[in-house]
């Protein structure tokens, strides 16, 4: 018992010793679902991280002098419902969960730009301190409205480093490499490695970026690399934002596609008001076709969500959306035949939802 006070009497000291340049950071949110999807029962779901996703993080800086720094970030990703780790990834064919599968990397940071190494979210991944895909008002939340639904996308990746430019009148550029997006074989030539780079100019009420991205799939005997090529940005008018985005991703063998999403965001009622859709036209490819099957798919959907702060931290929200599928996306059967990497929830349905954000 003694030894019991002396530790919890010890707490205040402790903190009191921690650096200030540390800081522990997260985001909770939760909403309660509904979606339909052609064929299937209408279904209630208490869904964790439907707006953003749920993470813990620790991140600091050290000042090295003559503008030089060392810095760090350890982000987890959870799911509310369960405390299970969440954003994890596979490494022949068993689950990883790393203790910090959201992002964990050290950079060094200067004059130069900066460099950081480590598990890295890609450059067109919509989150992480490197994303560069900022063309969309929902990012890669909001269920039916989140664009990694529809597009060619890698994107977490061990063993990365990225380089980041100082940014000159408005513009800089990344580059970003991975070593072995999931796996750490010896040899180079048994990894699946990704190359990444792009600009993107932000000044004024203009943002504006375009991304090259490549995966040589050289970990898989049956997989083509994958080409992507993403641009994008937005423009804030008086009081309404604007984004506008476009994806074309190639890749032989599996499939070709075309991407367009537009979205706004506007203030109103005190919160703010999120309308936006998507349209998506594809092929597939080569070995993918199976016999007497239909090639060509497309899809489009509209969805509408309302933010509302009770604080500085905390919002609730609501969110409306419906997706349509065509040809090849046409049925949840047809869909599951096709290989695509679409989930049957994300065509063909529709989807209420409502819930809370809060930020510490």
């Amino acid at each position: 018992m003694k030894k019991l006070l002396l530790a919890a009497c010890s707490l205040p000291a402790l903190a009191i010793a921690a650096p200030s340049n540390v800081q522990i950071y997260g985001v909770i949110d939760a909403a309660v679902t509904t979606y339909k999807a052609k064929g299937q029962d209408t279904i209630l779901d208490f869904t964790s991280g439907f707006s953003m996703g749920n993470r813990i993080g620790i991140r600091g800086r050290e000042d090295l002098g003559n503008g030089y720094s060392v810095g760090f970030d350890l982000e987890q990703g959870f799911l509310l419902d369960t405390g299970a780790q969440f954003n994890t990834w596979s490494k022949d064919g068993v689950v990883q969960n790393g203790a910090f599968n959201r992002q964990s990397y050290l950079d060094v940071t200067g004059p130069f730009g900066k460099i950081a190494f480590g598990r890295l979210v890609s450059l067109s991944g919509g989150t992480g301190d490197f994303n560069m895909a900022k063309f969309s008002v929902f990012g890669i939340g909001y269920g039916t409205a989140s664009f990694l639904a529809y597009t060619f996308n890698q994107s977490r990746l061990n063993n990365a480093v990225v380089y980041v430019s100082p940014p000159v009148a408005g513009l800089k550029l990344s580059a970003m490499y991975s070593n072995g997006t999931t796996t750490d074989e010896v040899k180079w030539s048994k990894n699946t490695h990704y190359y990444g780079i792009g600009g993107m100019f932000d000044k004024g009420n203009l943002n504006a970026e375009i991304i090259f991205e490549a995966l040589d799939n050289k970990s898989s005997s049956a997989l083509k690399p994958a080409y992507v090529v993403t641009a994008g940005g937005s423009y804030k008018f008086a009081a309404t934002k604007v984004f506008a985005g476009y994806q074309y991703g190639t890749q032989q063998d599996k499939r070709h596609q075309h991407v367009f999403l537009l979205s706004a965001a506007t203030p109103l009622a005190g919160g703010t008001l999120k309308f936006g859709g998507k349209v998506l036209f594809g092929k597939l490819d080569g070995k993918s076709i199976k016999s007497g099957q239909e090639d060509k798919y497309n899809s489009w959907n509209i969805n509408a969500a309302y933010e509302y702060p009770l604080s500085k931290r905390t919002y609730v929200y609501g969110m409306a959306g419906y997706a349509d599928g065509g040809k090849l996306l046409s049925s949840a059967t047809t869909l599951k035949a096709s290989g695509l990497p679409f989930k049957a929830n994300l065509v063909n349905a529709w989807q209420v939802a409502a819930g809370i954000n809060h930020k510490f």
